[in-house]
């Protein structure tokens, strides 16, 4: 990650522009010549995915016009249509029976925002504000959160207190219910005393084992109505819920960005957050990034949580969303533009992505903005998702076009389950139609779902390898047959158990998925990679520098591991819709003997040489059919790639050619 300090010295440009303006016209200087002008600033970089490391952005703070006056209309980040006289201000202190942190708790009863909410783990509970000074309530109203409407409170009763200890009964309720998720309903009643604390006490759900609200606003009976407050956009941990995403947690790391809000009444509802301040010069191969969770606010089917969009702010005093930007899909990169176009997702994270160099080359950023913008909003219009990895690549890396099988991610489609499918496919490496696929696992007791992209990450948010595989599976749906891996093990690991025990972490960033190869280096630096023949493959492993030992775990069959550096076995299993699958018998030879090895392991001396080398072929005839290992040749690694025909390039074509689609033959 790189980026610019805040403070930045006038350019001379800007210099001369501000002289011109405060200095009388017999005092300018004359301009310099035109071979001193300054040179063009080499295009900027900056990232941030929000985590405690990453530069850290304003917390709600809106942007302001060249006038001085917020870039915001008919909006507001808390109690958009809040109760008149509210005295959600006035309170200093909220306390609970108990609650769900950090990201359920009693104090998100404060916020006006029903999106966020306070959970408890019984079926009753109760929740106490303390004002800053004594006020007499007389109206309260209560939102019902998501999830189950079996979690609302039904009968409550709101108690006023000088102490916090000895309680008054101002107004009880029996036998409540809501219309729906994230409703209100407003309670009145008399009283003329001034409590200095007030209590919502459950004393009864609608019959669940937890209980659950998403507001609770307390007024003195004045018609004045709170002021709107800037949008929110504040760093939370992330979504709670939603399709294949790892929940509390950003699409990277362990914290994201939510924005946040609602209109006050019908019509356009907009606004603008100043997120960071920077100084990235823009090239013309700038890209601008993020990824963004929108979520399904009160089931609004009108989505309004789409609109909205990363904006840009120039030095110039311009913005990128008056430059006509696109995102990858050719749609307006704009906050009503993405909502319009209804390309994002809701309930999970959307790759938002644009060439800004195209519109903006030769400008310089000094702020990056949040913009929210829904032209047909209503007065009951609320929204909130989350926003992550926002990146600036002044000059992104191409991709080397000589071989097209270097546009192809088999990852592609990876970050899907059976609730959500984007393809549900594994990011597997082939001949083409081979007899063998070779894949990556994150769940190498799976026979259906063998490789999540993200929902099963560990607590900091990355997946975690459990080995490389050999696999026979067309689709999760129909799940794997004679399905086998293999672990790396660094000295010290578990070479016994379950997979789990032997998981390493990983980054995506760090993997190379292609139909020809896969690599990837885990977080302790441990690199796997493996190519793949018609009926077998070649796996090599180099272990991290300074250890005398490193194994290898065979997992989902039975073997036979010889002193030699040979290794025999076979596999036998598959999912239920595996019918008519039979035994697969597999062979192979390291490039060196095991110092140790077990009926499941092999362990070598890696002091002198950290790379192990594990060629391994396949059969469903006979275990002695491996007359190919001989003549395999190494890796597909970056060094040899290059030196060998590309086994997909038949397929792909190569640079520059022609795709033509046959049309499909029905019967």
């Amino acid at each position: 990650m790189s980026y610019s300090p805040l403070a930045r010295p006038l350019s001379p440009r800007l210099f001369a522009a501000t002289a011109a303006v405060l200095l009388p016209a017999g005092l300018l200087v004359a301009a310099p010549p035109a071979s001193a002008a300054p040179t063009t600033a080499p295009p900027g970089n900056f990232s941030s995915s929000f985590e405690s490391a990453d530069p850290q952005p304003a917390a709600s703070t809106a942007e302001v016009d060249a006038s001085g006056k917020p870039v915001q209309s008919n909006l507001s980040g808390s109690s958009p249509t809040g109760l008149p006289g509210s005295l959600l201000g006035q309170v200093n202190a909220v306390t609970a029976s108990a609650e769900n942190p950090p990201n359920e708790t009693a104090a998100n009863l404060t916020d006006g925002n029903p999106s966020t909410k306070w959970l408890a783990f019984n079926p009753t509970g109760w929740v106490t504000y303390q004002l800053a000074k004594p006020a007499a309530v007389v109206r309260y109203r209560l939102t019902s959160a998501n999830d189950a409407p079996t979690r609302d409170p039904k009968d409550f009763t709101l108690q006023g207190s000088n102490d916090g200890s000895t309680w008054t009964d101002l107004n009880r309720q029996t036998g409540q219910s809501f219309s729906g998720r994230f409703a209100t309903n407003t309670y009145g009643f008399t009283n003329t005393t001034a409590y200095g604390y007030y209590r919502l006490n459950v004393s009864a759900n609608s019959g669940d084992s937890l209980v659950q609200l998403a507001d609770w606003d307390i007024s003195d009976g004045s018609n004045a109505r709170p002021p709107a407050t800037p949008m929110g956009s504040v760093v939370g941990t992330g979504p709670v819920s939603g399709y294949n995403m790892k929940p509390r947690a950003g699409f990277t790391g362990v914290a994201s960005l939510r924005y946040s809000g609602g209109a006050e009444a019908d019509g356009r509802s907009y606004a603008t957050n100043k997120v960071f301040e920077v100084d990235v010069p823009v090239g013309p191969k700038t890209r601008l990034s993020y990824k963004i969770f929108p979520e399904f606010t009160g089931q609004d089917t009108q989505y309004p949580s789409t609109y909205a969009a990363v904006d840009l702010h120039f030095t110039d005093g311009g913005y990128l969303s008056l430059l006509s930007p696109v995102d990858q899909h050719g749609y307006p990169l704009t906050a009503a533009g993405q909502g319009a176009s209804k390309v994002l997702y809701v309930d999970q994270w959307n790759a938002v992505q644009s060439e800004i160099g195209v519109v903006a080359n030769g400008k310089t950023i000094d702020r990056i903005l949040l913009a929210y913008d829904d032209p047909h909003a209503t007065a009951s219009t609320r929204f909130q998702g989350w926003l992550d990895d926002i990146t600036l690549a002044g000059a992104p890396t191409p991709i080397d076009g000589t071989n097209l099988t270097n546009y192809v991610d088999t990852r592609r489609g990876t970050n899907a389950s059976g609730s959500f499918s984007r393809g549900n496919n594994l990011p597997i490496s082939a001949m083409p139609n081979g007899f063998n696929f070779f894949t990556p696992v994150t769940n190498a007791t799976s026979n259906s779902w063998e490789y999540d992209y993200q929902r099963n990450n560990n607590t900091a948010n990355l997946p975690t390898l459990q080995g490389l595989a050999i696999s026979h599976e067309p689709s999760p749906w129909m799940g794997d047959r004679d399905q086998m891996s293999v672990m790396p093990v660094p000295a010290g690991g578990s070479l016994t158990g379950a997979p789990s025990s032997r998981a390493l972490a990983f980054s995506h960033n760090d993997e190379i998925a292609r139909p020809d190869f896969y690599q990837v280096t885990l977080q302790n630096g441990l690199i796997a990679q493996m190519s793949p023949t018609d009926h077998g493959g070649i796996m090599r492993f180099t272990f991290p520098s300074g250890q005398a030992t490193g194994s290898l775990v065979f997992y989902n069959g039975t073997f036979t591991i010889g002193a030699g550096g040979t290794f025999t076995g076979w596999v036998d299993n598959g999912s239920g819709l595996s019918a008519g699958r039979s035994r697969m018998f597999v062979s192979g030879t390291f490039d060196r003997a095991p110092t140790t090895s077990s009926a499941t392991s092999a362990t070598f001396d890696t002091s002198g040489n950290r790379q192990v080398t594990l060629r391994i072929a396949t059969s469903f005839i006979s275990s002695t059919r491996h007359t190919e290992i001989s003549t395999w040749r190494s890796p597909a690694t970056a060094s040899t790639r290059s030196t060998r025909p590309p086994p997909w390039h038949g397929r792909t074509g190569s640079a520059g050619s022609t795709f033509r689609v046959r049309p499909r033959r029905s019967g």
